[in-house]
């Protein structure tokens, strides 16, 4: 296979994956042989050391990853990002996770009352929130905070969180109109 193409599929492949991909992967997926992968692989690391994106290889598995070089501002840009203000609709969406976590899509367009994909999504995106599989229904997926949520909170365990019930003890819910 011709070098150029072959190194053109891997970056695109390791784009996507966003997780380490083993050689064998590459090289099931590409059907060519782990030594050409590792050549295009070794040519890769060597033309991109002074970019933006990198090439990690350790272990025979490939990733992509922002130059460490960079560090620094790319650090800055993720902590702008992650302080723009979240709307009423995820802020609530949010709540109803951290406080009933782990916890349904269902669950949470019931409790809210409207369809949530949106704020789900965008807590997804900014890393706020992850999918976990259900222990009773491998079909189901349910979501839950992440540890990156946890440091943006300043908090080192969710025992520190105030409790629930403390704090809508003086909340009164609107009254339903009746038709």
């Amino acid at each position: 296979m011709d070098q150029t193409k072959l190194k053109s599929q891997i970056l695109s492949v390791l784009f996507v994956a966003s997780k380490p991909v083993s050689i064998k992967e590459l090289g099931e997926t590409f059907e060519v042989s782990e030594e050409e992968l590792k050549k295009a692989s070794n040519e890769l690391v060597a033309d991109n050391q002074t970019s933006g994106i990198i090439l990690l290889a350790t272990n025979n598995k490939l990733q992509l990853a922002s130059n460490p070089d960079n560090s620094v501002l790319v650090k800055k840009f993720l902590a702008l990002e992650l302080r723009e203000k979240l709307t009423d609709a995820s802020l609530e969406t949010l709540a109803i996770i951290l406080y009933r976590q782990p916890v349904s899509k269902a669950e949470i367009e019931n409790i809210r009352g409207v369809n949530s994909q949106y704020s789900l999504r965008h807590l997804l995106i900014r890393g706020l929130i992850e999918k976990v599989q259900s222990a009773n229904d491998k079909r189901m997926q349910l979501y839950k905070t992440t540890l990156e949520f946890m440091q943006h909170l300043g908090i080192k365990d969710m025992k520190d969180l105030p409790n629930f019930e403390e704090l809508t003890k003086n909340i009164t819910l609107p009254q339903a109109t009746p038709n």
